[in-house]
C-alpha cells in the first residue's frame, strides 16, 4: 500500500513539473534526463509512469475526459437529462473543471498528438449519449452518427479557442457561445422540418395509385 502510495505522489510530480514546464515554454526542447535531473530521479523511476514526455501530456489531457465524466455520472440529475442537455453538461463541466490549468491548455491544444487520448474518450461519451438519444427518439440516426461526433469534436475544439480568448467576468461569453454554437447542430440532431417533409413525401407517394404507360415497341 505505501508503494502505491510513493508511486502515485512520483507520478504526480511529474505531472506537475511538466504542467510547470509546458507553461514557461522549456518541455519541447528538454530531454528526459534533464527532466529527471530537476525532479532528481533516475530516468528508470520516469519510464515506469512514462514512455516518453509526450506521454505525460496524453496522461494530462484523457485525465480531462475522465474527470469531466465522472463528475457527471457522479450527478444524481445527470442521468434524468436530455441527450441533448447531456451534451451541454459535458462542455460546461468541462470549462468549469479547466480554469485550474488554463495556462497548460493555452499551449497544448493546437499539438493533436497530445489531445489522441482526449478527443477518443470524449468521443466513445459523445457516442454512448447520441445512442441514448436515438433509442429515445431525441436524436434521428439518419445513420449519420460518425458526422454527428464529427461536428461535436469541431465544436467543442473551436469553443476552447473562443474561452482563451475570452476576457469577459467569470469567462461568460463562453457559456453564451456553448449554448449559441450548438443551438443549430443539436436542432438538426433531432427531428426537424427535414425529416416531417421526408416522411410527408413518402407518405403520399405510397398513397398515389400510379399507373405507368404502356410502351409500344414499333417495328
Amino acid at each position: 500500500m505505501a508503494s502505491k502510495t510513493k508511486e502515485a505522489a512520483l507520478e504526480a510530480r511529474i505531472v506537475d513539473l511538466y504542467k510547470q514546464l509546458t507553461v514557461e515554454k522549456k518541455i519541447r526542447k528538454m530531454s528526459v534526463y534533464a527532466f529527471c535531473k530537476l525532479l532528481d530521479i533516475s530516468e528508470a523511476d520516469f519510464y515506469k509512469h512514462f514512455a516518453s514526455l509526450d506521454a505525460v501530456g496524453r496522461k494530462i489531457w484523457t485525465q480531462y475526459a475522465d474527470e469531466v465524466i465522472q463528475t457527471l455520472k457522479g450527478s444524481e440529475t445527470y442521468a434524468s437529462y436530455s441527450a441533448r442537455e447531456k451534451i451541454l453538461a459535458y462542455l460546461f463541466t468541462f470549462f468549469e473543471m479547466a480554469v485550474k490549468d488554463r495556462s497548460f491548455i493555452a499551449e497544448t491544444y493546437t499539438q493533436f498528438s497530445l489531445l489522441r487520448g482526449y478527443q477518443r474518450k470524449f468521443r466513445n461519451h459523445m457516442a454512448e449519449v447520441i445512442q441514448e438519444g436515438v433509442i429515445a427518439e431525441e436524436i434521428q440516426s439518419r445513420h449519420l452518427e460518425t458526422l454527428y461526433l464529427d461536428v461535436l469534436w469541431g465544436l467543442h475544439w473551436g469553443l476552447i479557442q473562443f474561452w482563451l480568448n475570452d476576457e469577459s467576468e467569470g469567462f461568460q461569453d463562453t457559456e453564451k457561445a456553448i449554448e449559441t454554437y450548438m443551438r443549430v447542430p443539436l436542432e438538426l440532431m433531432g427531428q426537424n422540418v427535414l425529416d416531417s417533409a421526408y416522411e410527408a413525401i413518402r407518405f403520399t407517394l405510397g398513397r398515389l395509385p400510379l399507373k405507368f404507360p404502356r410502351i409500344t415497341i414499333l417495328s
